[in-house]
């Protein structure tokens, strides 16, 4: 039989060689946090055109260049949104409300009859490509019917046929846009429309005699009604021709999930970090980006996360101890099997966290809430391991009577290995196929998991029994700290002590 007790030194000095550098990284390094504890913004694209793994540098680039931090990119897939139910219209000049409006309009003539979509939703973007600036407007259906088709929304060919019989498609006629850049000086004309009838008739009346010039003035307000409903197309300024220059119907239900420390503003506006992100890789990919969802983890609410996991953690430790010191109340003193028990736990929290506290610094691997997911199953997996040998240990005590402590756990530690090896190889070998093959968002989970369950096995054969004996057998060097090192009769302590096991084993 292996006399594995013998070698228990050698067995934590091991444990110190992998604990050490760990906790040395932790204190002087840290961590690399993802948003979950550092605050930031969690981001889903839809793309126009397909978007593969292989895309995935190019996204980072983009992200890096516009000054995002700590970017983590993966490609996903949501089928409830269908591909053709996204599309991008591409004008050639920067449009003002009018031909918004207009726009929204044509649409909703068409789209919006659907019980199921009775509206569909405009969202214009600025590009700015070359030194011009264009509109891209995304448009969206919410009908599970009808879906979009770019013939029907511009079509080049068929907007400049002659022919009557065929119908047009809708975005055939724009009408024209105001220099948006110099729009803060058309308000001012607009309010003053009301009152220039009035005016109008002194300046013609100045040079005549003639009654004539009044009834042309009085014809004059019927300009005025089509100019406060469509105030744009009167301002003189609207004198720049909008076309279609292309439209884009998406062809993919893949999604570009970003998550990023960098806070993010909403997703209106005119150069917000959003924008900035579907302009650049609208002019670097020419591949248009569709904003399905954008939410963002404030810095309280990260620095929440981090103290509820550190509660997490230190509740499930308590519990543990709690219920092993209950389930061992009938062994003398069960409080030193509920203590090896959350040492050898700690010795798996430990690993984990120093592991990854320096894969933080010299890969970046991030971790997020996920993590402190893999560390609670990590505790619980380590745990039960260390039960079944304790349990074991428990009845040999009354089996072996004429064995000691340092036997009977030698022979408990052989009779359960076997069974914890088979145990943990098994969901080692699944977890290192998750990590190799699984996807990215899942990888920092499965690796957690791998490295933590490793470790447990280890402490819960080599560590938690190991600590048993060593406190069993006084060596610990605590009783230097005894004035009294023998009982009164003259004994020493370790007699007591055995005398107390052997009356533990009944």
């Amino acid at each position: 039989m292996f006399n594995l007790v013998s070698k228990r030194y050698l067995f934590l000095i091991i444990s110190l060689l992998v604990i050490v550098p760990g906790t040395l990284s932790m204190i002087f390094k840290g961590f690399d946090v993802g948003i979950d504890f550092a605050g930031g913004s969690s981001l889903e694209f839809r793309p126009a055109l397909k978007v593969t793994n292989s895309d995935i540098p190019t996204i980072r680039n983009v992200l890096s260049e516009l000054g995002f931090k700590d970017v983590q990119v993966n490609i996903g897939n949501d089928s409830n949104t269908p591909g053709n139910h996204v599309a991008w219209i591409r004008l050639n000049t920067n449009i003002d409300d009018n031909v918004k409006s207009t726009i929204q309009k044509d649409l909703r003539a068409k789209y919006g009859n659907d019980s199921s979509n009775p509206s569909i939703s405009f969202d214009p973007l600025q590009v700015t490509s070359h030194g011009k600036t264009t509109t891209v407007t995304v448009i969206t259906l919410a009908s599970q019917t009808i879906a979009f088709k770019a013939s029907d929304i511009y079509d080049a060919t068929a907007c400049a046929s002659k022919d009557k019989s065929k119908p047009k498609p809708l975005l055939c006629q724009l009408p024209n846009t105001t220099n948006v850049a110099t729009a803060t000086a058309t308000p001012t004309p607009t309010p003053t429309q009301g009152v220039s009838p009035r005016v109008s008739p002194t300046p013609t009346a100045t040079p005549t005699p003639k009654p004539t010039a009044t009834p042309k003035a009085t014809g004059t307000p019927t300009a005025t009604p089509t100019a406060t409903s469509t105030p744009t197309t009167s301002n003189p300024a609207a004198n720049i021709a909008v076309k279609v220059d292309a439209v884009q119907v998406g062809q993919t239900t893949a999604t570009i999930n970003v998550l990023t420390t960098t806070t993010t503003a909403g997703n209106t506006g005119t150069n917000t970090p959003i924008r900035q992100i579907q302009s650049a890789y609208l002019n670097k990919t020419g591949n248009y980006l569709y904003v399905m969802s954008n939410s963002t983890v404030s810095a309280s609410v990260a620095s929440a996360a981090i103290t509820n996991s550190i509660l997490a953690v230190a509740a499930a430790s308590l519990l543990i101890l709690l219920y092993i010191w209950f389930a061992f109340r009938k062994v003398q003193k069960p409080w030193r099997y509920g203590a090896c028990a959350i040492i050898a736990l700690l010795h798996d929290v430990l690993v984990v966290l120093g592991v990854f506290s320096i894969l933080g610094w010299t890969l970046h691997i991030q971790i997020d809430s996920l993590f402190i997911t893999a560390l609670l199953t990590v505790v619980g997996f380590s745990v039960h391991d260390t039960i079944v040998v304790f349990d074991r240990i428990r009845e040999n005590m009354q089996r072996r009577s004429s064995e000691t402590f340092e036997q009977i756990v030698n022979a408990s530690l052989v009779q359960t290995m076997s069974r914890s090896l088979n145990t943990s190889l098994t969901v080692l070998f699944t977890l290192s196929a998750l990590t190799l093959f699984g996807g990215e968002s899942i990888r920092t989970f499965t690796f957690a998991l791998l490295i933590g369950i490793f470790s447990g096995t280890y402490s819960s054969i080599f560590n938690a029994s190991m600590l048993l004996v060593i406190w069993e057998r006084g060596e610990l060097g605590l009783g230097r700290f005894s004035r009294d090192k023998r009982s009164p009769n003259g004994r020493s302590r370790r007699a007591a002590r055995e005398r107390e096991l052997a009356k533990s084993r009944g």
